[in-house]
């Protein structure tokens, strides 16, 4: 059935500027989402490499206690020896020790790549919320858009700019790498 007031409505001006503004927010919702996807995806990266590293971290850890008490195990046996014993534990002594020092210099290096991958994470973390709330505030000013044209109502199409423009500034801001901290909104909003 031919909708006969499709004529009327493609001349009327309200219509078209509701149409376009809906048409360029869903290009930028578009756009943004795929941003979102490939943010997304080096948040797995970064989590993965999180956990790998900080059960490197332990792996590591585990092996600094294992060398620190067989050190013990070894000064306590040359204090306790005779001293010809003593002096063929000396040289395994001073390897333990240099063992030690191998292992905590790569604890530093271990921990310190551990924590960069959690930076990592943390940063893509924030830039992933910027876009969750850029779409959601983009989903709420189509949403009024589409109640403003079904209602006829101008000045909601005005109101309905507000959660626009804080979904572009958002998007925007993920966008370009320059998010906001906003930790308090995204804490609530969990």
């Amino acid at each position: 059935m031919a909708d006969i007031d499709a004529p009327e409505r493609a001349s009327d001006p309200f219509a078209n500027r509701v149409a376009l503004t809906i048409a360029i927010l869903a290009s930028f919702i578009a756009f943004a989402a795929i941003k979102s996807g490939n943010v997304a995806e080096a948040m797995q990266q970064a989590q993965a490499e999180r956990n790998n590293g900080w059960a490197w971290y332990q792996a590591v850890r585990v092996r600094e206690d294992m060398a620190t008490y067989e050190l013990a195990h070894l000064e306590r046996l040359s204090r306790t020896a005779a001293p010809e014993e003593a002096a063929r534990i000396a040289p395994e002594i001073t390897a333990q020790k240099a063992e030690i020092d191998r292992i905590r210099a790569r604890l530093k290096d271990t921990r310190a790549r551990a924590e960069g991958a959690e930076t990592d994470y943390d940063r893509l973390n924030l830039l992933g919320d910027h876009y969750d709330l850029s779409d959601a505030l983009m989903a709420i000013a189509i949403t009024l858009l589409a109640v403003a044209t079904l209602s006829g109502v101008h000045w909601l199409y005005w109101f309905a700019m507000l959660p626009a423009a804080g979904g572009f500034v958002f998007g925007l801001a993920a966008m370009l790498g320059r998010p906001f901290n906003m930790q308090m909104l995204f804490a609530w909003l969990g």
